[in-house]
C-alpha cells in the first residue's frame, strides 16, 4: 500500500484530542464535537455534497430544500458527537456508560440468547455504535463485532484498542477464516455484531432496494443465520433527550423455501427494510456522507 506521509500527522492530532477530551466532563465534550460537527459541515465541502445529494434522491418530493439541508446539517453534528465520544471512551466505567445508555433496551439481546444460538446483532453507522457495543459488554453481553480494518497500523491500533479496554472483541472482515470464526461466536451463545448497512464491493452481496433504488449489500449477515440457526437483530441507535438510545426490531429468524439464492437476497431485503425504516423515522443519525449506492447493477432488480 502506497505511504501518505500526511497520515502520521493526522495520527499525531488524533493524540492530541484524545488527551483534551480524556481530561474534560462528558457533557462537555459531546458539546465541543457538535460544535466541531457544525463547522465541518461548512468546511468539508465534498462530504457535504455528497450528502445532500443522496438526502435528495432518498427523499424525492418527501422533504423540501431546507428540511432537507437541516437533516445534513444534523448529520455533521452527529457524527462530530460520536467521534468525540470515542477519543474519550478509555476514562468511562460501567457507571458512566449506564448514564449515557439505558441497560433496559439491551434486553432483547439477553432474552434471545437465553434460546441459546446466538445473536447476529444487525448494526447501523447511526448514533453512536462504537459507544453502543461498549455499552453492551459492560452490561453484561459477550460482544464480538466484525469490522473493517483500517490499513494505517497506528490508526486501527487505537480503535481497536479502545474497543478490547472495554471488553469488546474484533473480527476483521478481510480475515480468510471470518466465516469459521463467526459461526464459532454463535456456537458459544454469544453477540456477533456487524454493521452491514454499507456499500462494501469487496465482500460477497447483492442488490436490493433502498429508499427506491438498488444498492450493493452485504450477504454475509444472512449466510451466518442460514448455518447457525442464530436470529438477525435489526438495531438502530439515536440520540434522545441528551442520551443515546438503542432501538430493537423484531429479530428475523431464517426459514429456508430450498432456493438458496432467493432466500439469501430475500432476507437481506428483509433486514434492509427495516433498516430503512428507521433511518427514514431519524434520518440525520445516519450517515449519509457515504457513498451507498457507488457500485451498479448490471441490470436493474
Amino acid at each position: 500500500m502506497k505511504r501518505k506521509p500526511y497520515r502520521f500527522f493526522l495520527y499525531l492530532l488524533l493524540e492530541f484530542l484524545h488527551i483534551i477530551v480524556i481530561i474534560l466532563p462528558y457533557n462537555i465534550v459531546v458539546f465541543l464535537g457538535g460544535f466541531l460537527g457544525d463547522l465541518a459541515y461548512y468546511v468539508l465541502s465534498k462530504y457535504r455534497k455528497i450528502t445532500l445529494e443522496n438526502l435528495n434522491g432518498a427523499f424525492t418530493a418527501e422533504k423540501s430544500e431546507k428540511e432537507i439541508e437541516e437533516i445534513a446539517k444534523g448529520v455533521f453534528r452527529n457524527l462530530g458527537k460520536t467521534g468525540a465520544e470515542c477519543l474519550s471512551l478509555h476514562k468511562f466505567g460501567g457507571k458512566a456508560l449506564k448514564r449515557i445508555m439505558n441497560e433496559e433496551d439491551f434486553q432483547p439481546l439477553f432474552d434471545i440468547l437465553s434460546k441459546g444460538k446466538g445473536v447476529i446483532a444487525i448494526g447501523s453507522h447511526s448514533g453512536n455504535w462504537e459507544m453502543t457495543s461498549v455499552c453492551a459488554a459492560a452490561f453484561g453481553l459477550d460482544v464480538t463485532i466484525i469490522g473493517r480494518r483500517i490499513y494505517y497500523p497506528p490508526y486501527n491500533k487505537f480503535l481497536v484498542s479502545i474497543r478490547e479496554d472495554k471488553g469488546v472483541k474484533t473480527l476483521y472482515r478481510d480475515d480468510k477464516n471470518i466465516l469459521r470464526k463467526s459461526l464459532a461466536v454463535l456456537k458459544a451463545n454469544k453477540v456477533l455484531g456487524i454493521v452491514p448497512d454499507q456499500d462494501v464491493d469487496s465482500v460477497d452481496g447483492v442488490f436490493v432496494n433502498f429508499f427506491g433504488k438498488p444498492a450493493y449489500t452485504p450477504t454475509g449477515p444472512v449466510i451466518m443465520a442460514m448455518l447457525s440457526g442464530a436470529p438477525l437483530l435489526p438495531t438502530f441507535t439515536v440520540r434522545e433527550k441528551g442520551k443515546l438510545r438503542l432501538l430493537i426490531d423484531e429479530p428475523i429468524y431464517f426459514e429456508g423455501s430450498g432456493d438458496r439464492k432467493k432466500d439469501i437476497r430475500d432476507y437481506t431485503q428483509k433486514w434492509s427494510d427495516v433498516v430503512e425504516k428507521y433511518i427514514r423515522r431519524y434520518p440525520s443519525m445516519w450517515v449519509w456522507m457515504h457513498r451507498r449506492w457507488k457500485t451498479k447493477p448490471d441490470k436493474d432488480i
